[in-house]
Parts: structure tokens; C-alpha cells; sequence
């Protein structure tokens, strides 16, 4: 037998234990390749949005392929962690150092080669399929062709070889700094144990539990500063719950005699006592890796379902058109003539509503507001609006009252709006106390807020506006205007924007969903990568453990447990090591749904609960794969 046949014959009897690591790299080459496919496919040269993909993939390819490095680095280490005793006695028996980190480097090298050629089969399968989804997610009108890139497979083939050979190289070199009897002593290496401290225990309860209240209570205007401390909170407070307060929970079942002495609970608190302690790190990192793929999936897939909504509740009217100057009047007029006769022609149907509005300035002791611009509307001029959107105005005004227009996602108390203050244009001013409800109109970009006053103040800045200080505005109402955005869209890209300030929920919802779509492409085959990523390194943890969890077992067999109470007490801690850190990572990712609830007005937990269902499907999936592989194992025991 050759040494490389010797290398084979490793890499062959350990197959199980190398699948998961296996199927993971793969699955890291396959998307890898796909995407690498549409960067380098001939026809997206044709498409707008050419450079913008590119750039995306880049980044994406970027993050595949670090996370990949990583997660080989730390599966390789693992492997040779579980097979140092298999080392100590090639070392014993006479193999040389060079021959050991020869056979090392060659075992990972078969196992990268297989992987980056299964992976770059399946994605050759799979690119037809991937196409047309990138296609229908991005709207494309023709499916792109099916294409295999020599660049994509050469840049994934050569990419990945590198880093499998950098990965072996560097474990090689962990290795080699060992003294042999550590290396024989392998896996039952001495560890020390993790003190346990009530003190981090609460405050790993304390910090997850401020991040949750600051996740709960977040708005649109405080999200932004509020993540940061949110993470800080959270990462180390979870790293605490495994480390500190999991073995203080224990040690508190322990403590219920009730408990702790029914039926089997004595010897599975016990072990799963030990399993925590020593899994800590590893069940922290499967909960961070978990936590980022529900969060990203739940985030960007709710965020894809929510355009429509999104673009009502930013543009409450369905189109508008703005018109600035008494000089523009009759301009502005042709231009809604223009838009209504394309309308016609495509037989969208609309009611529309022409008012006045004029501009005003805010004359305020408060520096925020100081000098602020208001478009100014009539009250009866606002409610033929609101009525025009079928809905009705909640409130009645008086002289010397006006209603500042907020948008929904700012509240009253971060505009910091004062209690009164003075409107003046060139010729009028006039003092106000100052309320302030939703806004039902469109934005602009000549005033900063839209604001209504009653009809005769409204009439009294009006009459002595000067020409610029007057504008026009064209308000319509498109029933069932998503089967009709493209046209929308088009119609409104041919005014002239010297004249007129088109805007539409039509144009906001098509751009949200091409972000969308580009962002839940880009991130959605990353969160599966990390959420596999998490269940293989749980596998190599229990093939790591197993050779000690059969000798306690037979010790258990022993002593007088039958089959089935040992495969209960091993499917029990399988399940809780398995699905504790799914739960905290669901838990966590809940929060990350809540803030985004907060956001928006539509629902974000159905399209979030679908994702994590999914996942949890996947994961249980896992579970029973390991758990009948470690219960076979535990038949040779018995």
C-alpha cells in the first residue's frame, strides 16, 4: 500500500465523520460557483443594473469565501483535535514528523478536491434553476439563458484549492508544536473547568434582557443608535448564558429533589451538567451563526413582502404632480393633460383633484424649527384630498390653529415641534399654536413639511402670495395601482421636471422592490451557508464526544439500564445541546423581528415565522440524521 493510498484509506474509513464538513464545503463551492456564473454571464452586459450586481456578487463572493476559510480552518483543527490519539500512535509505531504532516496535508487535499468538484457539479446542475429565480426575482423579462463560465469555474476551482491548502498548511503547523505524549493523549486532553459565577450569570440575564427592551421599544428614528449598544448587549450576554448561567440552572435542578430524582433525570441533569461546561463556546457560536441566518432571511424576506404596504404608508396618495409659480400655470396644466391622456390610452382608470397650495416660513425661538419651509394647504383643500384616498380627516381646525403634516415613521416628540410659532411669507404673517397629526399627502422637495390651516388664514396668505410663493398640485387616486406600476412609472419619467414634481407610490414600491430583491438574492443563500455551517460544527462536537459518551454508556449498560433508557437519556441531551441554541438564536431573532415590526406597518411575523419554520425543519431534519447515527454507535455497547 502506497502512502497516498494510506492517506485514502483515512479519508474512506472516516466518512461519516468527515460528511457534514463535506456537504457544508460543497454547499459553500456551489454558491459560490452560481453566482460566479451570473458575474460572468455574457447577456447581463445588457441590463441596467449590470454594474450594481457586480458589485453585489463581489461583495457576496467576498463573504462565501472568508466565512469558508473560517469555518475550515476551525473544522480542520476539530478533525485532527478528534484524531490525535490515531496520530500518537502512527508516532509510536515510527512515523516521521514530515510523513504525519504530509499525510495531514494530503487527507485535507482529497477531501477539498472532492468537495470543490461535487460542488461544482451540483452547481452546473443547479445554474438553470438559479438563473430563472435570479431572473424572477429581479424582474427580468427573459430568463437568461443557461451558461457555464470556464472564468467561474476556473476562479471557484482555484479559489477554494487555495484555501484548503492554507487551512491544511496552518493546522499542520498547530500540530507540530505539540510533544508526542500530547498528541497521544489526544482528545482527553485535561480541561479546566469553567468556575461558575452567579454574578455573570445575572448579568448575562440583565444585559440580554436590556438588548430585548431596547429591541422591543426601538422606532424608526431610534433603530439607527440603538443597534449598536443592542449588539454589545447581546453577544456577551449570550456567551455568559452558556458559560455561567447554564451550569447555575443545572446546578438548580439539581437542587429540586422532586425533580432531579424522578425517573432518568438524575443521570441526564448530570451529564448534560458536564456537556454544557464543556460546549459552552461551541453552542455560543452555534447561536450567534444561527441568530445572523433568522434575523438576515426573516429581515430581508419580510422586507420584500412589505413593498406595497411600505409605499402606501410613505405615499399616502397614489400619484402626485407638483407645480411651482403663477408663471408655470399653464405648463403645468399641459403636463397633467399629458399624464391623464396616457392614462387613458392604457385604459387606467383614475380620479384626480387640482388645488392650490403656497409656501410659508417658520419663525420660531426654537433653532430646529427657525426658518423651517411648509408647503401651507386649506383645510377644505385637505379634506377633498383625504376624501379623494377614500378616507376622512380626524380633526377640526380653527383660526389660529395650524396642523403640521408628520410622516408616519416620525413621531411628534423627535420633531421636537414647539408649542407656537409665527408663519410669514414675503407679504403676510401670521402667530399660530401648533398641533400636529399624520400626514395624508405626498412629500416635495421644495418644503421641508406640508402643514393645513383654515380656509379664510389659508385665503388671507394666498391672496397676497407673490408668484413663486404659489403652487399647484395634481392629486390622483388609481384604483388597484399595483397592476399598473410599470405604466405609472413610465408615464411620470416623461415630464419635465423643470415644470412639474411627479411622485407615486408606483415608483417608491418598484425601487423597494428591486432592492429588496437585489439584497434577499444576495443574503438569503449566505444565511443558509451559516445556518448549515452551525449544524456541521454541532456534528464534528458529537463525533468528538463520542468515543467518551459510549464508554459512560456501557458503564451505564453495566450497571442494569436497558436499550431504550440509554437511547432516552441520549436523545435527550442530543436534543437539548441541538435545540437550546436554536431556541435562543429563534428568541433573539424575534426581537430583531420586533424592531423591524416597529418599523413598518405591515406584518413582518408571518413571512419571519415561515423562514424560521423552515430552518427549524432543517434542523430537525439534522437532529434525526446524528441522533440515529449516535444511537447506532450506542449498539455497540449494549
Amino acid at each position: 500500500m502506497t502512502f497516498k493510498q494510506f492517506a485514502l484509506n483515512n479519508v474512506k474509513r472516516n466518512t461519516r465523520q468527515y460528511l457534514s464538513y463535506f456537504l457544508s464545503c460543497m454547499f459553500a463551492v456551489t454558491v459560490f460557483f452560481m453566482y460566479a456564473v451570473v458575474m460572468f454571464h455574457p447577456d447581463i452586459s445588457n441590463y441596467e443594473f449590470r454594474d450594481t450586481m457586480q458589485r453585489g456578487i463581489i461583495v457576496n463572493e467576498i463573504i462565501i469565501y472568508v466565512f469558508s476559510f473560517l469555518f475550515v480552518l476551525y473544522s480542520t483543527a476539530s478533525f485532527i483535535k478528534s484524531r490525535k490519539k490515531e496520530y500518537g500512535l502512527l508516532t509510536t509505531l515510527g512515523i516521521s514528523k514530515s510523513q504525519l504532516n504530509r499525510m495531514l496535508v494530503l487527507e485535507n487535499t482529497i477531501i477539498g478536491i472532492a468537495s470543490i468538484v461535487a460542488g461544482l457539479l451540483l452547481g452546473a446542475l443547479l445554474t438553470k434553476l438559479f438563473l430563472m429565480v435570479f431572473s424572477t426575482v429581479l424582474g427580468i423579462d427573459q430568463i437568461l439563458p443557461f451558461h457555464l463560465s470556464l472564468k467561474a469555474i476556473g476562479l471557484t476551482a482555484l479559489s477554494f484549492f487555495f484555501m484548503f491548502e492554507v487551512n491544511s498548511f496552518a493546522v499542520v503547523w498547530t500540530l507540530r508544536t505539540n510533544s508526542v505524549m500530547e498528541v497521544f493523549r489526544g482528545a482527553k486532553s485535561p480541561k479546566k473547568a469553567l468556575k461558575f459565577s452567579w454574578i455573570l450569570s445575572t448579568l448575562s440575564i440583565a444585559a440580554i434582557g436590556v438588548a430585548y427592551y431596547l429591541a422591543f421599544t426601538a422606532d424608526f428614528m431610534s433603530v439607527f443608535y440603538r443597534m449598536v449598544p443592542i449588539l454589545v448587549l447581546i453577544i456577551p450576554g449570550t456567551y455568559f448564558l452558556f458559560t455561567q448561567f447554564s451550569i447555575a440552572f443545572t446546578n438548580q435542578l439539581k437542587r429540586r429533589k422532586g425533580f432531579y430524582y424522578k425517573g432518568l433525570n438524575l443521570l441526564t441533569v448530570s451529564d448534560l451538567t458536564f456537556k454544557l461546561r464543556d460546549n459552552a463556546r461551541l453552542l455560543f457560536l452555534v447561536t450567534i451563526l444561527s441568530a445572523i441566518a433568522f434575523t438576515s432571511s426573516g429581515v430581508l424576506y419580510g422586507l420584500f413582502q412589505s413593498a406595497e404596504v411600505e409605499s402606501e404608508r410613505f405615499l399616502p396618495q397614489d400619484v402626485s404632480l407638483i407645480g411651482k409659480g403663477k408663471n408655470n400655470a399653464n405648463a403645468f396644466q399641459e403636463e397633467v393633460n399629458n399624464v391623464k391622456n396616457e392614462f387613458d390610452a392604457k385604459n387606467i382608470s383614475y380620479k384626480t383633484l387640482m388645488v392650490k397650495s403656497t409656501q410659508v416660513q417658520v419663525s420660531s425661538n426654537e433653532e430646529n424649527w427657525n426658518e423651517t419651509w411648509l408647503m401651507l394647504y386649506s383645510y377644505s383643500d385637505y379634506k377633498e384630498a383625504m376624501s379623494l384616498q377614500g378616507k376622512d380627516v380626524p380633526f377640526s381646525i380653527n383660526n389660529n390653529e395650524v396642523f403640521i403634516l408628520l410622516p408616519d415613521i416620525i413621531a411628534p416628540d423627535y420633531a421636537d415641534i414647539p408649542d407656537s410659532f409665527s408663519l410669514r411669507s414675503e407679504n403676510e404673517q401670521a402667530d399660530f399654536s401648533v398641533k400636529t397629526t399624520e400626514s395624508q399627502v405626498n412629500g416635495n422637495i421644495y418644503t421641508t413639511y406640508s402643514a393645513v390651516v383654515s380656509d379664510s388664514v389659508f385665503n388671507q396668505f394666498l391672496e397676497v402670495a407673490s408668484s413663486n410663493e404659489i403652487y399647484y398640485n395634481s392629486m390622483m387616486n388609481i384604483p388597484n395601482w399595483t397592476s399598473h406600476t410599470e405604466t405609472i412609472t413610465q408615464t411620470l419619467g416623461y415630464v419635465d421636471r423643470e415644470i412639474v414634481y411627479p411622485d407615486s407610490q408606483a415608483d417608491f414600491y418598484l425601487t423597494m422592490k428591486e432592492g429588496m430583491s437585489y439584497l434577499f438574492f444576495f443574503g438569503i443563500f449566505i444565511s443558509v451557508l451559516f445556518f448549515l455551517a452551525a449544524g456541521s460544527i454541532l456534528y464534528f462536537r458529537m463525533y468528538q464526544d463520542i468515543d467518551n459518551d459510549l464508554h459512560h454508556f456501557h458503564s451505564l449498560y453495566r450497571i442494569g439500564l436497558t436499550d431504550q433508557e440509554m437511547k432516552k437519556i441520549a436523545t435527550k441531551q442530543l436534543g437539548l445541546l441541538f435545540f437550546i441554541p436554536f431556541l435562543v438564536a429563534a428568541i433573539h431573532a424575534g426581537f430583531a423581528f420586533k424592531i423591524l415590526q416597529n418599523i413598518l406597518t405591515s406584518s413582518v411575523f408571518l413571512p419571519s415565522g415561515i423562514i424560521i419554520s423552515i430552518f427549524f425543519v432543517i434542523h430537525l431534519i439534522n437532529f434525526i440524521f446524528i441522533r440515529n447515527i449516535y444511537t447506532a454507535k450506542l449498539k455497540k455497547v449494549m
